[in-house]
């Protein structure tokens, strides 16, 4: 038979467990083949865009398990689990063995099918070479391309998954049932097939001047294959994959150990040697972290430049700090569910723009003092007795410079004093100054936001309300525009990678090799200074009441963790760090918030905990399950630990 015919269904049905293996919407006279996918370049370009189509939602507040499934927010929910978020319902504890929630492996519960997607793109490789009128060019990036999105696929089922099989060539329909039964694959082995897939792929793939916004938006350059390799090598030198005996019983019927039992330091190097290889690509190819050029911001008093510039960092669609975006999520959901409301919304208006992608009280605390440190470290917090009052209201109502950051003449807690830039840029909060939506002027035009129940940005009946008295400020442009009756969006991609991260990421890798260095504080300084910060060293010595920290690779191992943290804060990035690092007994602390129903701030300014059910993550959380079904028709997998 043919190879071009294959539809391939002894590995779909057999080996996963799929449904269906529909492989595209290209059915001439009702006839599907494969030759007619790659009868021309027209028909295998819309082949390519389908191996695209499968890429995981990134940026989706529902469909993302890293949006909504982690401690930096919360939605709000009905006692009997209404709205059901998907990846909410990951964070309240609902995945289940038997109807996985977010299932990538086999396509269900709103999981893309990502086998598919590799089977596609195996199909895509097999037959480019058949296509005529293309130039040689065009097929040696398309083949490139598809090689990383095949290793891509692989990469984020192995973070969903841990070892799983590695498919690199479709089996053909007249393969033995047994050849179909495919084994989970080691760690180092699957570690070491995506990353080379990668580097094979970043060869042949376009520097980024050679990329044009447009049908060009979204696709993979050589930066973005090179930054997600390192990153892949970072997940794999981390505490969760490199000796980690708590999964010492993962043995398949072959005898194979699924994850190694012993440490090795070396994975870290590989992993600070390709953040510098890219970092060093990024540079020559002029990519530095973002700084401000819209002419509405720049004649603005200091602190709303400090935070727009923080802001648009995200919100500047295609800017010199990104290094791939995602094209696929929903930006007009995004918007709507991050949005502060900052008036008094119309009935028409209220149930569109919600505020229901709530941060919570933890992240709150989380942001440095206006010092650069942690507040329950910073020496003046903890001497005027600040950190200790952090939760009560100030007598005291703003006044001076903390025009610029509460409303005049109003108060709030002390939390909301004498915070950092990117705070007052990521997070509405009671009484907070709100530059953007429309208003550019200060001070007539500035507005603040009000969460008191019935507030103009509080509870106000209905469903769209924010259950933690926060809002994500950070990830709306300060140009979207709401008023009483409608709103408007500034749309972005949103960012996989952006260089602050390869920047933390290179700086934790060379942390864990050498301890601390002048060449650690560099890139983490580089970071802080765009966010108005002193460097590491100097804030900690001058305001933190640990002034060694940064000098022991322990101290500076959480001065990374926190940086990631709040740099990264509501971009999707803890909810994969609390995992390899070995710290999802992070999200059993209860999610809180204000009491969004007091109508005073007496009554407001109550903590109270937002989860309608206490959840606890052990160590089976790490990692999805396997649908059952799966393992009984293909006896070679086994389940993850503890499922």
């Amino acid at each position: 038979m043919k190879r071009s015919y294959i539809i391939f269904f002894v590995f779909c049905i057999i080996g996963f467990g799929f449904k269906s293996c529909d492989y595209l919407d290209i059915v001439p006279d009702n006839v599907a083949t494969i030759d007619y996918a790659f009868r021309n370049r027209t028909e295998a370009e819309k082949f390519l865009f389908t191996c695209y189509s499968y890429r995981p939602p990134i940026g989706s507040v529902n469909t993302d398990p890293a949006l909504n499934g982690c401690d930096e927010t919360w939605q709000r929910y009905e006692s009997g689990g209404w709205p059901n978020w998907n990846n909410s319902l990951i964070a309240r504890g609902y995945q289940s063995l038997t109807n996985p929630i977010l299932n990538f492996w086999d396509g269900e519960n709103a999981g893309k099918p990502l086998w598919i997607g590799i089977r596609d793109c195996n199909i895509f490789l097999e037959n480019i070479g058949k296509v005529y009128d293309i130039t040689e060019y065009e097929r040696t990036r398309w083949i490139a391309e598809v090689k990383f999105l095949k290793a891509y696929y692989h990469f984020y089922l192995f973070m969903c998954y841990g070892p799983i099989p590695i498919v690199d060539e479709n089996l053909p329909v007249f393969a033995e049932t047994d050849e179909a039964k495919v084994y989970r694959e080691p760690v180092d082995t699957v570690v070491q097939y995506i990353t080379n897939l990668m580097a094979e792929a970043a060869g042949d793939l376009p520097d980024v001047d050679e990329v044009i916004e447009g049908t060009e938006a979204g696709r993979i350059d050589k930066l973005g294959a090179l930054g997600m390799r390192a990153r892949i090598l970072l997940f794999a030198a981390s505490p969760l994959l490199n000796g980690n005996k708590d999964y010492a019983s993962l043995i398949d019927n072959r005898g194979l150990q699924l994850f190694p039992q012993e440490y090795d330091e070396n994975k870290w190097k590989l992993a600070a040697d390709a953040c510098k290889e890219v970092i060093d690509a990024c540079h020559s190819q002029h990519k530095e972290l973002y700084d401000l050029i819209d002419p509405q911001v720049l004649l603005s008093p200091e602190p709303f430049k400090l935070q727009t510039t923080y802001r648009q960092a995200i919100c500047d669609r295609w800017n010199k700090e990104l290094i791939w975006g995602s094209t696929n999520n929903d930006q007009d959901f995004l918007a709507r569910q991050a949005h502060a409301r900052i008036l008094r919304l119309s009935s028409e208006t209220l149930g569109n723009v919600t505020s229901q992608w709530a941060p919570t009280l933890k992240i709150v605390e989380a942001y440095y003092s206006s010092n650069g440190v942690p507040i329950d470290e910073d020496i003046q917090w903890l001497n005027n007795g600040w950190y200790e009052n952090r939760h009560k209201i100030r007598e005291e109502a703003s006044s001076g410079d903390e025009k610029y950051y509460v409303k005049e003449g109003e108060k709030t807690v002390y939390l909301h004093y004498n915070r950092e830039p990117r705070f007052y840029a990521s997070v509405g909060f009671d009484k907070g100054i709100y530059f953007g939506s429309g208003y550019y002027s200060f001070p007539s035009n500035v507005k603040h936001c009000d969460f008191l129940n019935l507030g103009h940005s509080g509870f106000q009946g209905g469903s769209g309300y924010s259950i933690t008295g926060y809002s994500a400020k950070k990830m709306h442009s300060f140009k979207d525009a709401l008023t009483a009756t409608s709103y408007s969006i500034e749309y972005y991609p949103f960012p996989i990678l952006r260089l602050a991260d390869l920047y933390l990421m290179y700086a934790e890798a060379l942390n864990e090799v050498e301890g601390p260095s002048e060449e650690i504080y560099y890139y983490l300084d580089l970071i802080r200074k765009r966010a108005g910060l002193e460097g590491v060293k100097e804030s900690w010595l001058k305001y933190s009441s640990i002034p060694n920290k940064p000098d022991t690779k322990e101290g500076l191992r959480q001065i990374i963790h926190r940086e990631r943290m709040i740099e990264l804060a509501f971009e999707g990035k803890r909810f994969w760090d609390l995992r390899r690092w070995k710290e999802i007994s992070e999200l059993n602390n209860q999610p809180r918030g204000w009491n969004i129903m007091g109508e005073t701030p007496e009554d407001f300014y109550q903590i109270v905990t937002v989860a309608k059910v206490p959840v606890k993550f052990t160590i089976k959380d790490y990692f999805w399950p396997i649908k059952e079904s799966n393992l009984s028709v293909n006896k070679n997998l086994i389940q993850n630990y503890g499922w």
